[in-house]
């Protein structure tokens, strides 16, 4: 133990997953009776895994201060879930010996990678069963929630079971079983999409599978229908009786100055965000600038419910002015793309008091995570000035987007902290288009049209606008998609579905495969492309079979038409019948008489 240094810092464990951050401030106080210079580092851990503002820290004696430890195991497949034990050492450059060490103890918890399907993804029919399967690549299980949903709420869903426990490197399955209500009964055909979200217990996150049930027209559904299994619709008087309910409103962000409100209701004949009407299901974006609540009313004949959202921004930082220190920065203004190279910034600082003392740094307005400082703290002589060197680097990650933050750098006096100055700044986030294309399933079997699921996932920092292209290379299919121009807003992932159909027709002709590449084009023209193939089983492989039937009945015809003037010119059926010697000297005077007359 030193007698020159004291380290405190809590907690001495630490819990975070995997892509996440976690901080402590550990305190450093010089014990000894001179200025000293003092160096952290860790032992025991990747340096990947943990930043420091500053690696040191000058004090005078029976002086202290803080410092900041940020921690954030990266997000590959190399990071293991455990414990890892480490130690913070505090060293003096003034005499090495001395030094401090704190044991302390981090916590990795990694997310898991489920793989899910739905089997089989398309059902013609008014009823389906599928089979949901989870694959769990991962080493230690997972609890997980099922839900099925749909957009225009007419389908009925049966899961067994709803929860599941997938074990670590196994698979588990349930079905679901869906159906059409009574009132979707009548109608030709027609498809329905739903969807099927497997919520985790454990951490936040939410995996989705699409599917479809196709409505056969009503006419067909009696060559299906079995007496003993006939439900007939019920009608529930209570339910027409009760208010509406507000099933979900909540406010999400990223940055805590962008915020997405979202809300569901139910039976509800009018629904009211404050003041303004809005839909039953909806979205809105805003960007508040100070701290709001959202009133949102839902009515019915019955009744009518209500929720308040609180939102609590950022507060919009204010320039300030010290008698005691004079601030400046050069330059006020930057543009960076998120993940490159940092912009710098030079702060000037003056002590203008009359005796010596120390000023803290701190940038306000920003996430730690995006800059970096050459020193926290700034000791000063009367009327002397320094420099403190402040790199703005924003992480490419979930959160950030393209355009500009307002920041604030504060400096204060140790001495007096009610004396400080604040000097304004603008960073501004370059736009940066990143997206990844897929498509599912890579194979479709089908006779008439197949459909494809395009899966279009934006990495970048700004909204990507994409138009999508499909061709073959026989020239022979004609494509359809849902959207044929989305717009993927940044960080979220849009799904855009695509038919593909034959132009020679789907019912007549050979068995086909059709190689189809899928072009994903930005706005300034860089494409991205994606393969699939479409089997094309037609009902009939040829016009032969129906040729040579048609030739079949044509000679019966003749044979058949033939056969009927013979026997009326010998008499007859009943001649036939009753005496074919009669019948046949019959059929000789007549055949006789057109010759011999």
């Amino acid at each position: 133990m030193s007698e020159k240094i004291e380290v405190t810092i809590e907690p001495k464990s630490f819990s975070v997953a995997t892509g996440d951050t976690v901080e402590a401030t550990a305190t450093l106080r010089n014990l000894g009776q001179t200025v000293d210079q003092f160096t952290v580092s860790i032992e025991g851990l990747d340096p990947a895994w943990y930043t420091f503002p500053v690696s040191s820290v000058a004090l005078f004696p029976n002086d202290q201060d803080k410092l900041k430890i940020s921690l954030k195991p990266p997000e590959t497949g190399e990071t293991k879930a455990g414990s890892y034990p480490f130690r913070l050492i505090v060293a003096s450059q003034e005499n090495p010996d001395e030094t401090e060490t704190v044991e302390l103890s981090l916590e990795v918890i990694v997310h898991p990678e489920l793989e899910m399907e739905l089997n089989p993804q398309r059902i013609r029919g008014r009823r389906g069963i599928y089979r949901i399967v989870v694959n769990n690549p991962g080493d230690r299980g997972v609890a997980l929630q099922l839900q099925a949903s749909d957009d225009q709420g007419i389908l009925h869903y049966e899961l067994s079971p709803e929860s599941l426990t997938v074990p670590g490197g196994g698979r588990t399955e349930s079905t679901l079983e869906v159906r059409l209500g009574w009132m979707a009964f009548f109608g030709g055909e027609k498809e329905f999409e739903f969807q099927v979200q497997a919520t985790l217990t454990d951490v936040d996150e939410v995996k989705t599978v699409n599917g479809q049930l196709v409505r056969i027209p009503w006419y067909r559904t009696f060559t299906q229908m079995r007496l003993p299994r006939i439900r007939l619709p019920r009608i529930r008087v209570p339910f027409l009786t009760r208010p509406p309910a507000i099933a979900t409103f909540k406010a999400t962000t990223d940055d805590h100055r962008e915020f997405k409100l979202t809300w569901s209701v139910k039976r509800a004949a009018e629904v009211k965000l404050d003041d303004e009407s809005v839909n039953r299901q909806g979205e809105k974006v805003l960007n508040p600038t100070e701290a709001t609540s959202y009133v949102l009313t839902a009515t019915n004949r019955y009744g009518s419910s209500s929720q308040t959202v609180d939102i609590h921004p950022l507060p919009a930082p204010k320039a300030k002015v010290s008698q005691r220190i004079r601030a400046s920065l050069s330059p006020t203004e930057f543009q960076v793309n998120a993940g490159g190279v940092p912009a710098v910034a030079t702060l000037q600082l003056q002590n203008l008091g009359e005796i010596v003392d120390k000023f803290s740094v701190e940038i306000d307005a920003l996430d730690e995570s995006w800059y970096s400082r050459s020193a926290s703290s700034v000791a000063l002589m009367p009327q002397a000035t320094d420099q403190v060197q402040i790199s703005f680097q924003p992480p490419k990650k979930k959160g950030v987007k393209a355009k500009v933050y307002p920041f604030a750098v504060t400096v204060r006096s140790q001495s007096t902290p009610e004396e400080g100055a604040c000097v304004l700044g603008q960073l501004e986030v370059l736009p940066s288009v990143e997206f990844k294309l897929k498509i599912a399933p890579y194979r479709v079997s089908c006779r008439r049209k197949g459909t494809f699921r395009i899966n279009l996932a934006n990495t970048g920092v700004s909204d990507a606008n994409l138009f999508l292209e499909a061709t073959d290379l026989d020239e022979g299919l004609r494509f359809r998609f849902k959207n044929e121009n989305p717009v993927v807003p940044a960080w979220h992932t849009v799904e855009v579905p695509m038919t593909a159909r034959p132009k020679r027709g789907s019912k007549i002709g050979e068995k086909k495969r059709y190689d189809i590449t899928l072009t994903a084009t930005t706005a300034d023209g860089s494409p991205q492309s994606a393969n699939c193939e479409l089997h094309h089983s037609p009902f009939i492989s040829s016009w032969r079979p129906i040729l040579r039937l048609i030739r079949i009945i044509i000679v019966l015809g003749v044979i058949g038409v033939a056969g009927y003037y013979i026997l009326r010119l010998g008499g007859g059926w009943r001649v036939l019948s009753g005496s074919p010697q009669t019948w046949l000297n019959e059929l000789v005077r007549t055949i006789e008489g057109w010759f011999f007359r």
